[in-house]
């Protein structure tokens, strides 16, 4: 059971919703409201950093990133 209610869930993006879940979920219990402001703080700062390394990555070498994270068979 989630420590949020649906009608909260209802007013997050669909992109939200679903970190939210896959974080309940790996950490085998729901996250508190409080919990979620920090963790969520911390992902769109996260996401920052990404998205400054990406404009400042060579084009030619970005394609490479994805090849080098894919799991092995």
């Amino acid at each position: 059971m989630h420590a949020y209610s649906d009608r909260d869930n209802r007013r997050r993006t669909p992109i939200e919703a679903a970190a939210r879940a896959a974080l309940d979920l790996r950490t085998d219990r729901a996250l508190t409201d409080a919990e979620w402001v920090a963790v969520r703080a911390r992902l769109l700062e996260f996401v920052g950093i990404l998205r400054g390394w990406d404009r400042k990555t060579n084009p030619s070498r970005r394609g490479n990133v994805e090849v080098l994270c894919q799991r092995e068979p």
